[in-house]
């Protein structure tokens, strides 16, 4: 039970925490080829292993497989 109550808890704080990072990269991923990408993981793929810069990954309405 005390999970349960910790878990909204997170999730509640999770985007104050983001909010203060800047983003420095933006990709979008469409599945009728309006953004940078069609899949999620061309996307992910497209970031380095070593990367440094904060990256968001926004991801359009849409049925991925």
């Amino acid at each position: 039970m005390a999970l349960l109550l910790f878990v909204p808890f997170l999730l509640q704080r999770a985007p104050l925490a983001c909010a203060a990072v800047p983003v420095e990269v933006t990709v979008v991923v469409d599945s009728k080829g309006g953004g940078n990408f069609t899949s999620v993981q061309q996307a992910i793929d497209f970031i380095p292993d070593d990367n440094q810069r904060w990256t968001k990954i926004h991801i359009t309405a849409g049925v991925y497989t």
